[in-house]
């Protein structure tokens, strides 16, 4: 008799033991195999296939929904039984007000019903991730088995979310690679010499507005004695800018060879743009040939800003030319502007839009007035002086206000040959 009691009560003691040790066995083993695959490095996609099987298999999950926070938006990277297409509303309904674990109750909105429970993995009290399940598989050990899935739960989602953090990490230490190697290219495109010479003074400014710019200016010395001097500004910024200004400059450096009218020169930059961006990027453009043989300035201005001319007290916008490059296919109107060259000293002041896109504090712009009435003040410095004062009035105009553009400036002074 007492043998008979002792095997009614003590035998299923021993089984439901014997059953836990099993569960928690099964467990630990789990546990220690999804944390060698996060130490080996295993993708996010494997990681999430170990966690679902394993709540499948193990501990009687058949339904799932794991969202991730990703730009600022709630996505289902891994389901289970469930179709996060069908309920786009859903991802709206986590917020932080589900900081714990919770069961999902008969007030709960319909789309949450489809599940038992929800678990929160916070990072600093912020969610980083919500797992949701349902159709839980009713057992003893259900408490037991909900406070192992939240604790794999939170291992599975920091381990994918530290992951996350480490590509988005590796992508911007990329980009900034990118971005030292396209502003190097790019200082290298700069000219960094240019003529202070008896006759002839060249300065510029360049202040790109992130490192790397659209703004593009050079010189050319020809034979003769004359030079080309040009400045031009790419639609766009960053390193798509950049790279097309590049571009641009190889283009224009190899047409000089064979391409010795302005006009034709414009032409073929032009057909050349549209070829390679077909008409979604354009070009401002403005270009300068001294003749010291004939004494005389020719030039083109494709839509950029009108360079100022200055002589004496008197000043003249160069505006003749044609449309900016990279529009329209064929530029059938391109006029040649002409300026001779007098015993007074001639005045160029070449820039781009980012110097009249400046704003001081009060929101008034540095005008094309401003730089005029500055240019006529400042005319008789050497070029170099010219622009060192226009840097420090752009600087004394913008007070706590940012450069809004990149920003360049080509100041050319030519002196007759007998001053």
């Amino acid at each position: 008799m007492e043998e008979h009691t002792l095997s009614k009560y003590v035998y299923p003691q021993i089984e439901k033991l014997e059953n836990e040790l099993e569960n928690k066995q099964v467990q630990l083993n789990f546990l220690m195999r999804i944390t060698q695959a996060i130490n080996a490095n295993m993708s996010s996609t494997q990681l999430f296939e170990m966690y679902s099987h394993f709540l499948q298999s193990e501990l009687g999950v058949k339904r799932l929904a794991m969202y991730f926070k990703e730009q600022g938006k709630w996505i289902c990277r891994k389901a289970i039984d469930f179709a996060p297409e069908q309920h786009p509303n859903l991802s709206g309904l986590l917020t932080a007000r589900y900081t714990d674990f919770s069961r999902v109750g008969e007030l709960s909105p319909p789309e949450l019903k489809l599940f038992e429970m929800i678990i929160p993995v916070l990072h600093k009290d912020d969610p980083i991730a919500y797992i949701l399940i349902g159709r839980f598989q009713q057992t003893e050990d259900e408490y037991d088995r909900i406070k192992f899935i939240i604790t794999i739960t939170n291992v599975v989602a920091v381990a994918i979310e530290n992951k996350r953090l480490f590509n988005q990490q590796l992508q911007q230490e990329t980009y900034r690679k990118e971005m030292e190697l396209a502003q190097q290219v790019q200082q290298m495109l700069i000219p960094t010499i240019l003529p202070d010479e008896e006759n002839v003074e060249i300065s510029a400014i360049y202040r790109p507005h992130s490192n790397i710019g659209g703004d593009y200016f050079d010189y050319f010395k020809l034979d003769g004695g004359g030079f080309i001097i040009c400045l031009a500004d790419v639609s766009g910024k960053g390193i798509p800018a950049a790279l097309l200004m590049a571009n641009f400059q190889a283009t224009l450096r190899s047409a000089m060879m064979f391409h010795h009218r302005l006009d034709d020169l414009v032409r073929y930059l032009n057909h050349t743009l549209v070829s390679i961006t077909k008409s979604e990027r354009i070009v401002t453009f403005f270009i300068l040939q001294h003749d010291p043989e004939r004494q005389l300035i020719r030039y083109v201005n494709a839509g950029h800003n009108p360079p100022l001319m200055v002589r004496g007290r008197e000043s003249m916008p160069l505006t003749k030319g044609c449309t900016i490059l990279g529009a329209v296919e064929n530029l059938d109107d391109i006029e040649v502007g002409e300026i001779p060259l007098d015993k007074k000293e001639t005045l160029f002041v070449l820039y781009t839009d980012g110097l009249t896109d400046l704003r001081n504090n009060d929101g008034n712009y540095f005008d094309d007035q401003m730089i005029r009435e500055f240019s006529v003040k400042h005319r008789k410095q050497n070029a170099r002086v010219f622009n060192e004062h226009l840097l420090k009035a752009m600087e004394e105009f913008k007070g706590k206000q940012e450069f809004p553009d990149d920003i360049a400036v080509l100041t050319c002074k030519i002196k007759p040959k007998d001053s």
